[in-house]
């Protein structure tokens, strides 16, 4: 007794001749099993890779933090360091000019 509308998908419509059918052959039989594998196998994989893509957006996302932490660091890191060279200079030509007057 098969559907009207048979499933777009040859695993389901397998699936679907198996059930509906009381004297199955070993053939339709295994074509199920095949059926039920091939679906079962497909969903197993778009799981994972929702999973993988997941993590690797999480991923993503803390390296981009990290680097912009890094960035900013380096920024400070390069003021401090002119600032440093600035404050040298200054006190260089003080003991310069102290000397000259003492």
């Amino acid at each position: 007794m098969p559907t009207s509308t048979p499933p777009a998908d040859a695993d389901s419509l397998a699936v679907l001749h198996a059930l509906t059918r009381k004297d199955l052959s070993p053939e339709d039989a295994y074509n199920a099993m095949e059926g039920l594998r091939n679906m079962a196998a497909a969903n197993l994989i778009a799981r994972f890779e929702s999973k993988l893509e997941a993590q690797n957006t999480q991923l993503e996302t803390k390296l981009e933090t990290q680097n912009t932490k890094l960035d900013a660091q380096n920024s400070q890191l390069a003021s401090l360091r002119w600032m440093m060279g600035v404050g040298f200079t200054l006190l260089a030509l003080l003991v310069t000019l102290l000397r000259l007057l003492g």
